[in-house]
């Protein structure tokens, strides 16, 4: 599609490490897709396996950016955001190396992203699972009553959701569309955290300075889910209860974490144990953070996204 006034840029960011083949099968999917003022931002977090290479031979056009160490998710994507930024994309695609896009979904999202509301900063296609595209992988994220986020509608039939775009909290980063200008507002994802939950904060941010999130439920991504790596897997312990720790102190009701304080509490004894100066840094911050960004949320009206229960299905998303 060619560009014009109305047709915006999309610059698509993805991140590898060590994971080469699910890297090309990716750009064979994307790279037909763009048009003359779009953008492909590779990323690879200090791979081994020689990505940066056969990426350069098979797909010249390609920008390519190496970081000098593993990054993770956070830190990694970082670079590429910027890079789209400084290029003058209207729209960022956070994109991850294991999903599949089909032909036609980035003409899709720049038409979504052409008539969004100006309020919106953020626009998910569903996720749809790699190896079952009849079930949703996510439909955006759910917070959940105690601090928590699940993936909205994960393992339902794609049948039960249709219609037009709607509101959802927040977007899965494993594919993002995310404007620029709400980007340059809030910045990227927390260095801090590394990976998992860097989407979810990303999103509290973005919704505290006003911005809206919507669900495409026609447009599907199939996600190969995972976080990558035998030492990654290894350490996804520490990530979890240390992260969602953070997220919990920085954003959710003072009546939530009273509730949840011997799970909290839990949580935080495996984290310390695990990896006590960085997550007594990471918490410090984020309680430093608290009073302003629970602030924002409550004028903006964000409270409504946290569940009144956690035991409830996720609900199906429909038309609105």
């Amino acid at each position: 599609m060619e560009p014009t006034a109305s047709v915006p840029s999309i610059h698509v960011v993805v991140l590898t490490w060590n994971g080469r083949e699910d890297t090309l099968r990716c750009l064979e999917g994307v790279v037909p897709q763009l048009g003359t003022a779009d953008r492909i931002h590779l990323v690879d977090n200090a791979s081994t396996d020689g990505t940066l290479e056969v990426v350069e031979q098979r797909f010249p056009d390609v920008a390519r950016l190496r970081n000098p160490s593993n990054l993770g998710f956070a830190g990694g994507n970082n670079p590429g955001l910027d890079a789209a930024l400084a290029a003058g994309a209207d729209w960022v695609l956070v994109l991850n190396n294991d999903t599949i896009v089909a032909p036609g979904t980035l003409d899709g999202l720049r038409t979504a992203a052409a008539t969004a509301p100006p309020t919106c900063g953020v626009l998910q296609p569903l996720l749809v699972r790699a190896d079952d595209p009849r079930r949703v992988d996510s439909a955006g994220h759910e917070l959940l009553a105690r601090p928590g986020v699940r993936d909205l509608a994960a393992g339902l039939p794609v049948a039960d959701l249709a219609g037009g775009p709607v509101e959802v909290f927040g977007a899965c980063a494993a594919a993002a569309l995310c404007r620029a200008d709400a980007l340059r507002q809030v910045g990227g994802f927390d260095e801090d955290l590394f990976v998992l939950f860097e989407d979810v904060d990303l999103m509290f941010r973005l919704r505290a300075a006003g911005w809206s999130v919507l669900l495409l439920p026609s447009i599907h991504v199939r996600h190969a889910r995972g976080v990558s790596g035998r030492d990654a897997r290894a350490a996804r312990r520490l990530w979890v209860q240390r992260n969602l720790l953070a997220i919990a102190l920085r954003y959710w009701p003072t009546g939530a974490l009273l509730r949840d304080a011997p799970r909290l509490c839990y949580r935080a004894v495996v984290a310390l144990r695990l990896d006590g100066r960085r997550a007594l840094r990471l918490w410090r911050r984020a309680w430093r953070e608290r009073a302003r960004n629970r602030a924002a949320l409550r004028a903006g009206g964000v409270d409504r996204f946290f569940g009144d229960r956690d035991d409830r299905p996720g609900p199906t998303v429909g038309s609105s």
